[in-house]
């Protein structure tokens, strides 16, 4: 299980940084807008969600 929290944390970790550069390469290095940083916000929450679960289920593997 401990893995699987792992392997989430990581993919949840390269989303945003993914799209960060993915909107730099579409828009050819042009300034970002609202909406670029809005994308980029949004696509931390998995990371977020994932940190949450993984501390409200450290306690259960311990007993």
């Amino acid at each position: 299980m401990k893995g699987l929290f792992n392997l989430v944390i990581a993919l949840s970790i390269i989303t945003p940084v993914t799209v960060f550069f993915g909107y730099i390469l579409m828009d050819e290095g042009d300034q970002f807008t609202t909406e670029h940083y809005m994308v980029t916000g949004l696509s931390t929450i998995p990371f977020i969600f994932a940190l949450l679960v993984k501390f409200l289920m450290s306690g259960v593997e311990k007993e």
